[in-house]
C-alpha cells in the first residue's frame, strides 16, 4: 500500500525512519517530513535521500521509486553495523515494506506504540533505546 498522501507527516522520513523516536524531534526539529525552515536542527536539509525523494523525484517514500533500493538507501541501511546507537537505520527496508503492506497510517500508529514507554508514557529514543524520562529500557527486538 502506498502512503495515503504524497506529503509525509512530520514524524516520518522518506527513507523509512520514524522521526518521532529521535531525541531531537519536537526539540528544535519538526521531523524529516516537515518543510518548516524555522527550526534549529538543520541536518535534514542536507540529507541526500530526502533531497532525492522529495525534491528531485516528487515522491513521499523511497519505496515508491523505480530505483529502490539504491546506493543511497543501501548506504543508510548498512551504516554503522556494529554500533547499537544506529540500529534503527538497519530497519529501514523492513519499515518501508511494512508501510507498503499495511499503509502509512497503520504503520505510524504501530510506531507510536512501539516507541512509547510502557512505564511513564513518554517517548523512547532510538539512539539509546531507553526512555530519557524514567530510564526504562524495553525489549530491543523491535
Amino acid at each position: 500500500m502506498m502512503p495515503e498522501t504524497k506529503r509525509l507527516p512530520d514524524s516520518m522520513a522518506p527513507c523509512g525512519v520514524y522521526c518521532g523516536a529521535c531525541p531531537s524531534f519536537g526539540k528544535g526539529c519538526r521531523g524529516c517530513g516537515s518543510e518548516n525552515h524555522k527550526q534549529r536542527r538543520t541536518s535534514k536539509w542536507n540529507c541526500k535521500i530526502r533531497r532525492c525523494c522529495f525534491k528531485e523525484k516528487g515522491l513521499a517514500l523511497c519505496s515508491q521509486c523505480t530505483e529502490f533500493p539504491c546506493k543511497l538507501t543501501d548506504k543508510l541501511q548498512g551504516s554503522y553495523p556494529d554500533n547499537e546507537r544506529f540500529r534503527y537505520r538497519h530497519e529501514i527496508y523492513r519499515n518501508l515494506l511494512e508501510i507498503q503492506r499495511q499503509g502509512l497510517d497503520a504503520w505510524l500508529l504501530q510506531q507510536e506504540e512501539r516507541w512509547r514507554c510502557s512505564r511513564c508514557g513518554k517517548t523512547i529514543v532510538f539512539y539509546h533505546y531507553r526512555c530519557p524520562a524514567c530510564g526504562y529500557e524495553p525489549d530491543r527486538k523491535g
